[in-house]
């Protein structure tokens, strides 16, 4: 038998001892939250789309200022004095095909998004969405945008952020997707 110093011959029997994770606390990661009230998120994370219980990728970014989700067959209008706009996206990112969802919703502004050097800046209107996170729902400001070369639908910015999140750019989906609704319909 070889010989094993004291430290691990002491050692050794306790991690022997230690009970095993459960595959429940495997799956559904326990969301840590700092001294602040910011959670510890990864730089992609399962969000909802509220009220369609869409689930999609979002894309964490402290780079960008404001949050943006992906918008096809946008358009503008106004119904009893009230400038809406009307827009849809897939429920499927990767492939742009199948089923959308539509949503109708009152324009909440326009927002100036600067661009590469030499570019000009794109104006971009502008909603108030609910959707949820880490068992949370919220409402946060999105501009629309045709985000279909880019590989998440929704793109979460510092305004946000700041509010709820702390961004570990080494870490991917650490908060569990855990929402209060009983229906998904994805």
């Amino acid at each position: 038998m070889p010989h094993l110093p004291i430290a691990a011959v002491l050692v050794l029997p306790c991690i022997l001892a230690a009970p095993a994770a459960t595959a429940a606390e495997e799956a559904a990661p326990e969301a840590t939250v700092r001294a602040d009230g910011l959670r510890e998120a990864g730089w992609l994370q399962s969000i909802r789309l509220e009220p369609y219980g869409v689930r999609v990728t979002a894309k964490l970014d402290t780079g960008a200022k404001s949050s943006t989700i992906h918008a096809v067959d946008v358009e503008r209008f106004e119904r009893n004095g009230v400038k809406r706009v009307k827009f849809s996206l897939y429920k499927d990112h990767a492939g742009q095909d199948g089923p959308k969802i539509t949503y109708d919703l009152p324009i909440a502004g326009d927002v100036r998004i600067k661009r590469g050097v030499g570019e000009p800046s794109a104006e971009r209107v502008t909603v108030k969405l609910r959707f949820c996170v880490d068992g949370e729902v919220m409402d946060a400001r999105f501009s629309l945008d045709n985000r279909v070369h880019f590989n998440y639908p929704v793109l979460l910015g510092r305004e946000l952020l700041k509010e709820h999140f702390v961004v570990n750019p080494g870490k991917t989906f650490l908060l569990p997707y855990d929402c209060p609704s009983g229906k998904d319909a994805d």
